[in-house]
């Protein structure tokens, strides 16, 4: 098969990414790449080059995305951090679910498959984690700074506690959890914060409003 018309390599990355992500590195093959992205052998290593190469572009790719998704999410006014950190667990308790191919996030299934085959890979995962960590933790700040949490708690530890929930939700999503379940595991990890009475007032206000 030759490269067909009207190539777009956005496209062509983007299903490769999928393909990636529903089957790993080692399990997805150059003929599975080539089929998902719709090219010949010849085409895909004239474009893209060998299967790490394409490996490393998509993974780059999708931790760009997936940086600035979780960016959105928690970046904002310090009025608002406490919302926004239950929106990230939230979040996190939907993410496969939500996904119509229930994959999930490329970052945990490298680390999860132990892919030691490529250190710039290696690199980029562990500068992805470090980029939401660093968001994450920021939030947490803010949200100290408003008095929703205790200011004399450790906001990296927070930050940590909460990417872990984040991951593991992930994980038990993938082997069957269903979405309302991981909910209530995102409200308990919520209420297991370093709460000020100011936030549980709030919070009680808002079980209230609804």
């Amino acid at each position: 098969m030759g490269r067909p018309p009207g190539f777009d390599r956005t496209t062509v990355m983007q299903a490769v990414e999928r393909q990636f992500r529903r089957t790993g590195y080692a399990g997805t093959s150059v003929d599975d790449i080539a089929k998902a992205g719709g090219l010949g052998r010849g085409s895909l290593y004239a474009a893209f080059g060998d299967k790490s190469t394409l490996y490393r572009q998509t993974l780059s790719a999708y931790c760009e995305r997936n940086e600035a998704a979780w960016a959105a999410v928690l970046e904002g006014p310090d009025a608002t951090a406490l919302e926004r950190l239950r929106a990230y667990l939230v979040k996190s308790a939907r993410v496969v679910h939500d996904d119509p191919d229930r994959l999930g996030c490329m970052v945990t299934g490298f680390v999860v498959e132990g892919v030691d085959h490529d250190p710039q890979a290696d690199a980029r995962v562990r500068q992805a984690l470090a980029r939401i960590g660093g968001s994450l933790t920021g939030c947490v700040q803010a949200a100290q700074r408003h008095g929703d949490l205790d200011a004399e708690a450790d906001a990296s530890e927070i930050s940590q506690l909460l990417m872990a929930v984040n991951r593991g939700m992930e994980v038990m999503a993938r082997a069957g959890l269903d979405a309302a379940a991981l909910e209530r595991v995102a409200d308990h990890a919520f209420e297991a914060l370093p709460l000020t009475a100011q936030a549980r007032s709030w919070q009680a206000a808002t079980a209230d409003a609804s």
